[in-house]
């Protein structure tokens, strides 16, 4: 990927042509900023802005004005160099003054949250959600493995995208200098915090276990349907391992799918979660342990 990666024809697209929004992150107050996604069309021999072609998903940058290009670049052909089927494939990039695009592979289903969350028509049916489940697994036990680092703010529901398949594509991005978003980011305690491992919140700490935790957070909205962050079924405002337990106790699955669920593999879904979001880090299993726990969950057909 990283020998292959070039840069698409430096033009502004013809005035005819327009990038409509494809995803637009929700999220904009919880430190990693406002983030949208267009749809677009690029000739599949030239590369150039076309009317039909090859569809695209485009990010614009926003550029530090003191930054020199180059160095913009560099970061570019960092990230083009990290490769997996279930990370977002970066295609090329345009650049010219301080506007900047990073153009990925197109992303047919959108994010994640549209389709949990019911803003997609049908609910996703079981089988599907697991398989999304490991295909994001998957990408973050990969990344654990060749960065040795916590993802963080790229680990959020709406960072995972899906292509025509349903299979999982990670939006990632090796540094946040890449893109600089709509809000500062600082490493000081920002915003919602259901998605924070609670060792971040208590001392600043960030570790892969912590990821571990962010994705315990995400199974838990896989599983129910519910938002880890919904006032209304946390009144209390009880830390998230307190007021999920009794949904996780009592197998609360997401009632769009009825009874059309293997209930022992949604009980073995419930007790990973738990694990997963366990206060104390060196009870929580590994991204690669969640990986295996998970393929063991898609055999179960009971």
């Amino acid at each position: 990927m990283g020998n292959c990666l070039k840069p698409l024809k430096e033009q502004p697209p013809p005035p005819s042509i327009s990038l409509k929004p494809l995803i637009i992150n929700p999220e904009s107050n919880d430190g990693g900023g406002f983030r949208t996604i267009y749809q677009g069309y690029i000739n599949e021999t030239t590369f150039a802005p076309s009317r039909t072609g090859i569809a695209v998903s485009v990010m614009e940058c926003y550029q530090d004005n003191t930054r020199d290009i180059q160095d913009w670049k560099e970061e570019v052909k960092s990230l083009g160099s990290i490769s997996h089927p279930n990370l977002a494939k970066l295609l090329g990039y345009c650049c010219e003054e301080n506007r900047s695009f990073l153009v990925f592979e197109y992303f047919h289903k959108g994010s994640l949250d549209r389709h949990i969350f019911g803003k997609e028509g049908e609910a996703l049916p079981w089988e599907i959600r697991v398989k999304i489940a490991i295909g994001a697994a998957q990408s973050i036990a990969f990344l654990h493995s060749v960065k040795n680092t916590a993802l963080y703010r790229e680990l959020r529901m709406y960072n995972i995208l899906l292509d025509e398949h349903y299979n999982t594509k990670l939006f990632y991005l090796v540094s946040n200098k890449l893109c600089l978003l709509e809000e500062s980011i600082t490493t000081a305690f920002i915003g919602k915090t259901e998605y924070v491992a609670p060792e971040y919140v208590i001392s600043g700490h960030l570790g892969m276990k912590s990821d571990v935790y962010t994705f315990g957070v995400i199974l838990f909205e896989i599983l129910t349907g519910l938002k880890a962050s919904d006032g209304k079924k946390n009144e209390n405002l009880q830390s998230l391992h307190v007021w999920t337990k009794p949904f996780l106790s009592d197998q609360i699955i997401d009632p769009r799918l009825g009874n059309d669920y293997p209930v022992n593999a949604a009980t073995q879904m419930g007790k990973l979660i738990k694990r997963c979001i366990k206060l104390d880090t060196s009870k929580r299993p590994s991204m690669q342990q969640v990986l295996d726990r998970l393929s063991d969950i898609a055999e179960i057909k009971d």
